[in-house]
């Protein structure tokens, strides 16, 4: 993913974490789900994670949280790939809601932080969603028993680059020097935005792979993002998120679906 990193007066746009990040999209999309497997629990208990170095998921996380849950969770995988947390599991799901909470992101929203401090540490949760991603995906097997926890996964990303661009509209309107100069990268912010929705869009196709409750959900996530981003979208990405959205209309079963993605068609 993208990571502003500051240069003299300028910023140089790095895309690695992203490409990465696109990497495993693509792999948890084109793969199958495990089926029973997947609604087994073989993860651990709140305490058996926090002994293995999980920070407490009781409060909020910031950055070096992330990190320790990222390390451990790394080393977890490597001994046990299925006893990561889970979505909805009575032991772990505490734990998975935790590493997806926007609360962690409060400073956003901290008037007391300038808006480029704010975008500095905005920016290190594009590295953490691709960290995570990539933790919850089993590149060895065509199949995936997270496919529940990847859905999230994606629209936990998809929420912090929301924020990056609502923290970057305000940097735009600023006249704070430290805002001014990162006022470049914006475009930059626009185009991940952009990707991602067309990622999701190309892949929530394969509607067999996924469970219709989650699938209907992630649709009502685009429906309100794309909606509320469309102004400022150039006619090329308006086209192409168009046919995606007919590409799902046509392949898919669930009413639901149709139904807001009929409505975003019209108005886009």
């Amino acid at each position: 993913m993208y990571s502003l990193i500051p240069l003299g007066n300028n910023y140089k746009i790095f895309n690695e974490k992203w490409n990465t990040f696109i990497v495993f999209l693509v792999l948890v999309f084109i793969s199958g789900s495990c089926g029973e497997l997947s609604d087994q629990d073989f993860s651990l208990t709140p305490e058996e994670y926090r002994n293995q170095g999980m920070p407490d998921y009781s409060r909020l996380w910031n950055y070096e949280d992330y990190e320790n849950a990222i390390i451990t969770l790394d080393k977890i995988k490597a001994i046990n790939p299925l006893s990561l947390p889970k979505k909805d599991s009575e032991k772990s799901g505490k734990y998975f809601h935790r590493m997806i909470n926007p609360d962690n992101m409060s400073f956003f929203t901290e008037e007391t932080l300038p808006l480029y401090e704010r975008a500095y540490q905005l920016q290190t949760y594009v590295d953490i969603i691709g960290y995570l991603t990539e933790i919850y995906t089993d590149l060895d097997n065509t199949e995936q028993y997270y496919d529940r926890e990847l859905i999230e996964l994606y629209i936990f990303g998809l929420v912090i680059i929301e924020n990056m661009l609502d923290l970057g509209n305000q940097i735009n309107e600023s006249v704070d020097e430290e805002d001014i100069k990162m006022q470049s990268g914006f475009r930059s912010i626009q185009y991940i935005y952009i990707t991602m929705v067309l990622f999701v869009l190309e892949n929530q196709q394969k509607s067999s792979l996924f469970e219709v409750e989650d699938l209907e959900r992630l649709s009502d996530v685009l429906y309100n993002s794309v909606s509320d981003n469309r102004s400022w979208m150039e006619a090329s990405a308006v086209k192409d998120i168009k046919q995606k959205i007919q590409e799902v209309i046509d392949n898919t079963s669930s009413e639901h679906i149709r139904g807001n993605y009929n409505i975003l068609i019209e108005i886009l």
